[in-house]
């Protein structure tokens, strides 16, 4: 059985550089440090040893400390006096490494992790409810955009109350809505990372229990681009590149959401139709697009995302995108000669709507073009989809668009399907059949006999 130097009966000289030096084998404690000793090695290097036991426990703890002199003897000392301090209160000094190091790979980034799989699985908060895919990515847009790029490689337990305020206020400054929804995700994230729910980083306060003091004002946007201001708009987005451009002009051909848009996957298209299903809308309801010519050139691509991301398997993120509609507000500005007023990428779905009445739409075509739900009785007695009816309404907005990017010169810049060749004029012989037909009684189907009773 090994010897602890504690124990060995030696002579306990006084441990200076010169004795360390001369020492030529064997072990030389350090009279002043229990546990602290030399260690002549073969290759006749010392190198700085530790062993003791730990107070109430029959664990022996035995460290190195690399050599001497690189390691000076009042280095040793301390390194030795911290280890003294945790075996003398019965602590192993390897477990509370341990837990430091695992403190130190607790950054922000792996809670979030972490914080995304409870989500997923619907152990992220008191309702032990899983969240719609669409909540997911605007969780995860929320903190890939806005909390990310500050905090995640910061260690969790570090992160203050003042770390989260300043995240908030510097957002508010020019995203008011925006810092209200950090806000409400930091809250979220924290408690949750704070609860017996998230054990796993185990998290001993909340730090952003008071964010909702500094909730922003937000009143209802009624912001919507004239005919005019389409014009710079397209004229703007013919300088953006071609993925940008392909979504921001899908966006307000389609008016579908921006979350809808930019998470939009290949194999949601079909003869002409994209389907949105219901677990990536806000109603749960699959909203079905028939895309036009110019809709389908745009969405058709040979890739799983219709907009991927070039640094991740996924779709682009919402903040590149955010990013692109402040380059088209400011050129807007430029080819107007004057401020625009600020828009969001949901305004450009308010455009689609607002022109409904200018194109002669009824009231209900227009809101099952954006997908809202029927209130009432309507929802429970009326089942008609009016798919035709939104069909036709999609063409009729995609070729007012294509009227607009025409008069202002950039249609071929935004990549417009060329116009189909003019019907060759008809012969005398087609004008008279046509003419028949035309003033033909129109023939209808025979009706099938009444069912006996």
């Amino acid at each position: 059985m090994r010897a602890d130097p504690e124990s060995e009966v030696t002579i306990r000289k006084k441990l200076t550089p010169g004795i360390i030096e001369s020492h030529a084998s064997g072990n030389l404690p350090d009279p002043y440090t229990p546990g602290l000793f030399i260690k002549v090695l073969a290759s006749g290097k010392k190198a700085w040893k530790y062993r003791r036991r730990v107070v109430g426990s029959d664990t022996v703890v035995e460290r190195s400390f690399g050599h001497f002199p690189a390691n000076s003897i009042a280095v040793a000392r301390d390194w030795a006096g911290a280890l003294n301090e945790q075996v003398e209160a019965g602590i192993d000094p390897r477990e509370a490494e341990e837990q430091e190091a695992d403190r130190a790979s607790m950054t922000v980034a792996r809670a979030h992790e972490l914080y995304l799989a409870a989500v997923r699985e619907g152990r992220a908060s008191r309702a032990s409810k899983v969240n719609k895919p669409r909540t997911i990515d605007d969780k995860l847009a929320i903190y890939r955009c806005d909390i990310a790029p500050r905090l995640a490689k910061k260690v969790i337990y570090d992160v203050t109350e003042e770390d989260l305020t300043k995240l908030v206020l510097a957002k508010g400054k020019h995203a008011r809505v925006r810092a209200n929804r950090l806000s409400g995700e930091l809250k979220v994230f924290f408690g949750w990372a704070a609860s017996l729910r998230g054990l796993e980083v185990g998290l001993v306060s909340n730090p952003a229990t008071r964010l909702t003091d500094l909730r922003f004002p937000e009143k209802p946007r009624k912001r919507f681009l004239s005919v005019q201001e389409i014009g710079w708009f397209l004229m703007a987005v013919a300088l953006e590149k071609r993925l940008y451009q392909r979504g921001l002009l899908l966006s307000l051909l389609s008016a579908a959401r921006l979350s809808e848009v930019i998470n939009a996957r290949s194999d949601e298209y079909r003869n002409g139709v994209w389907t949105i299903n219901g677990d990536r809308v806000k109603n749960d309801n699959a909203h079905r697009i028939a895309l036009g010519p110019w809709g389908r050139s745009l969405f058709v691509v040979n890739t799983q995302w219709v907009f991927p991301s070039d640094r991740i398997d996924g779709p682009r993120a919402p903040c590149g995108w955010y990013k692109a509609r402040n380059r088209v507000l400011e050129r807007m500005s430029e080819f107007a000669g004057r401020t625009i007023e600020p828009w969001t990428p949901h305004d450009l779905r308010r455009t689609a709507r607002s022109n409904t009445k200018r194109l002669n739409v009824d009231f209900e075509t227009a809101e099952a073009m954006l997908n809202h739900s029927k209130k009432g009785l309507e929802r429970i007695y009326d089942g008609y989809e009016l798919e035709e009816e939104k069909r036709a309404w999609f063409l009729k907005w995609e070729e007012e668009i294509l009227r607009v990017a025409r008069e202002v010169g950039v249609a071929d810049k935004l990549g417009v399907p060329a116009v189909p060749a003019p019907r060759p004029p008809l012969n005398a012989l087609q004008v008279q059949l046509n003419y028949k037909i035309v003033t033909t009684a129109p023939v209808f189907p025979s009706m099938p006999a009444p069912l006996s009773v």
